[in-house]
C-alpha cells in the first residue's frame, strides 16, 4: 500500500473510531426503565472499555497515529464503521431490536458535562477508578468535537433483543480483536478479566454484582476463545466469585462504608444459606481416644467422619466471636466451587462448655477412612519434591486468594500449616503430596477493611512466634495488612521446600 493510501485508510478508521466513542457516550434511557436500563448501560461500559483498549493497543488514538504494516487497516476501517452505523441507525435499532430511539443534537458544554457526569456514576466510576486512561481517550475525543453531537435516547421492555442488540456489537468487536497478533490478543484477553475481576471486588450493591455475572454469562469469555475448555473455567471462577461476593453484600457482614445491604426480599433471602447449627454428639473418630477440642480434627458425626477446625475463645471471649463463626460458616457453607480450594462446609458446631467453636466440614467420600496431612508436615518427612508439583501447589494457593481478594475477603493466617493434604489413612507421604490441597484456617478470615481489622487483630496477638513469621515486617503491629497478604504466599515453603 502506498504511502498516501495508508494514511487514508487509517484517518478512516479514526473518525470512524471517533464515531463510535460518541456513540456509546450519548447512549441513554428516555424513561427509567429499572434493572434492564442498568443492565444495558453496565454492558456498553464494557464494550466501550474494549474498543478503546483495541485502539491503544494499535494506535488510534487522539494526536497519536501509528500506522502499524501488519494491521489490516483497510479490515479494522469497514469494522469500525460497521460499528459506528450500527450504533446510531435509529431505524435499524427500533425495527431490530424494539428500542425506541429518540435522537436529538447536544452542543459541545452540554456533551462534556454528560460525558463527565456518566464516567462517575454506576460501574463507569468503577471503571474509572481502574482504567482512567480509558476514560481520559474518550473525554479527549468529546473535548475535540466540533460543533453538535448526537444523542440517542432509548427505551426497551424486551431483555432478550436488549442482549442481542449488545451481542451484536460484541461480535463487531470479537472481530476486531482476530487482526491483532496471538500475543497481543492473549494480553487483552489478560487485561479484561482482570478488569472484571477488579469491578467485582470494588462494587458495593448486589445489583452491580448481578449484572456483572450477567456479563460473565454473556460477554465474550475471559481469557478471548469460547470455545477453548480452559477458558470457560476462567469464566465460571469469575462467577463463583461474584457469587460469594453477592452472599457477603446480602449478609451485611463487616460490610465496608460504601457497600449497601440491600432490603429484605425473596430474591436476596434465596442467595443465603440456612445456617445449619449442629447439635447431634460429636465423638472421637476410631483410634483416637478422644477429642481435643482444638486446631484440626477428625470426628465421628452422625455415623459419618467429617473434619472439624476448631476456634478456642475463653470465658467472656465466647460471645464476642460467636456471630463472626456464625457468619463465617454461613459463607464456607456456600463455596462449592473448586476454584476455593475448600472442603464442603456443611455447618456450625459451638461447645460453650469446651470454649470452642467448631467449623464442621465433609471428606471428600464416606467409604474411605480419611487422614491429613499439612504442607509443613510433609515438608518436614518428604526430602525432596518435583519442581513441577511444587508449582501446582503454589498455583492452586494462588488461584484461591485471587477468588477470595475478587470477593472483598482476606484469609489472614495462611501458612503451611492450613494447606492439608486427605489421603486413605496409611497412605504414604508421597500420596498425600500427589493428591489435591484445601486451604482451611479460616477462623481468621475477614473482609478487606480497616473496621474488620481492628475489631479481629487482637485474635493474632496470640499467635506463636512460628505462625508470625508468615506475616509482612511492616504488618506487624498494625491494624491493616491490605495487600500484604502477597507476602504470605511468597514466604509458603512450597517452592524452596523446607521449612522457614
Amino acid at each position: 500500500m502506498e504511502a498516501s493510501a495508508a494514511i487514508s485508510v487509517v484517518s478512516f478508521a479514526f473518525q470512524s473510531f471517533q464515531g463510535c466513542v460518541q456513540a456509546f457516550e450519548f447512549f441513554y434511557t428516555a424513561q427509567h426503565i429499572g434493572v434492564d436500563g442498568d443492565l444495558l448501560r453496565t454492558l456498553l461500559e464494557f464494550e466501550k472499555c474494549r474498543l478503546v483498549s483495541w485502539t491503544q493497543t494499535v494506535g488510534v488514538e487522539p494526536n497519536r497515529f501509528r500506522s502499524r504494516r501488519n494491521l489490516n487497516w483497510e479490515m479494522a476501517g469497514m469494522l469500525l464503521e460497521q460499528l459506528r452505523v450500527f450504533l446510531t441507525t435509529a431505524d435499524q435499532l427500533k425495527d431490530r431490536y424494539a428500542l425506541e430511539v429518540t435522537p436529538e443534537s447536544i452542543d459541545e458544554k452540554h456533551s462534556l458535562l454528560i460525558a463527565a457526569t456518566a464516567e462517575s456514576s454506576g460501574i463507569a466510576r468503577l471503571i474509572n477508578k481502574l482504567k482512567p486512561g480509558i476514560y481520559t481517550t474518550t473525554g479527549k475525543i468529546i473535548q475535540a468535537s466540533n460543533g453538535p453531537v448526537k444523542r440517542l435516547r432509548w427505551a426497551t421492555r424486551d431483555r432478550d433483543k436488549l442482549k442481542r442488540f449488545v451481542g451484536e456489537i460484541r461480535g463487531i468487536l470479537d472481530n476486531l480483536n482476530l487482526l491483532l497478533d496471538q500475543a497481543e490478543r492473549e494480553s487483552t484477553a489478560t487485561a479484561y478479566e482482570d478488569l472484571i475481576r477488579g469491578v467485582i471486588s470494588l462494587s458495593s450493591t448486589t445489583a452491580d454484582v448481578g449484572q456483572m455475572i450477567e456479563l460473565v454469562d454473556d460477554g465474550p469469555s475471559p481469557s478471548g476463545v469460547t470455545t477453548n475448555n480452559i477458558n470457560n473455567n476462567h469464566r465460571q471462577d469469575i462467577k463463583a466469585a461474584a457469587a460469594f461476593k453477592q452472599l457477603r453484600l446480602c449478609m451485611g457482614a463487616d460490610k465496608r462504608e460504601d457497600e449497601v445491604i440491600p432490603s429484605p426480599s425473596t430474591q436476596v433471602r434465596s442467595l443465603v444459606p440456612i445456617l445449619r447449627k449442629l447439635r447431634r454428639t460429636l465423638r472421637p473418630w476410631p483410634g483416637e481416644p478422644e477429642l481435643r477440642w482444638s486446631g484440626l480434627e477428625f470426628a465421628l458425626y452422625d455415623r459419618r467422619q467429617i473434619v472439624v477446625q476448631w476456634k478456642v475463645t475463653e470465658g467472656p471471649e465466647w460471645d464476642k466471636y460467636e456471630d463472626q463463626m456464625k457468619c463465617l460458616a454461613v459463607l464456607l457453607m456456600s463455596i462449592t466451587h473448586d476454584s476455593f480450594r475448600s472442603l464442603r462446609c456443611i455447618g456450625y458446631y459451638p461447645r460453650r462448655d469446651q470454649d470452642a467453636h467448631g467449623i464442621v466440614y465433609e471428606v471428600p467420600a464416606d467409604s474411605v477412612d480419611w487422614a491429613a496431612k499439612s504442607l509443613q508436615d510433609l515438608i518436614a518427612c518428604i526430602p525432596f519434591a518435583p519442581l513441577a508439583r511444587r508449582l501446582e501447589i503454589a498455583l492452586a494457593l494462588a488461584e484461591t486468594v485471587l477468588q477470595l481478594h475478587t470477593a472483598g475477603w482476606m484469609h489472614k493466617n495462611l501458612h503451611s500449616d492450613n494447606i492439608i493434604f486427605l489421603a486413605p489413612r496409611g497412605s504414604t507421604a508421597q500420596a498425600f503430596l500427589r493428591s489435591k490441597p484445601y486451604i482451611v484456617g479460616y477462623d481468621y478470615a475477614r473482609p478487606d477493611t480497616a473496621e474488620a481489622a481492628q475489631k479481629y487483630t487482637q485474635q493474632v496477638v496470640g499467635m506463636d512466634l512460628e505462625a508470625e513469621l508468615y506475616r509482612h515486617p511492616r504488618a506487624r503491629g498494625v491494624k491493616r495488612e491490605e495487600a500484604l497478604l502477597h507476602h504470605q504466599i511468597g514466604v509458603v515453603e512450597k517452592l524452596r521446600w523446607c521449612r522457614i
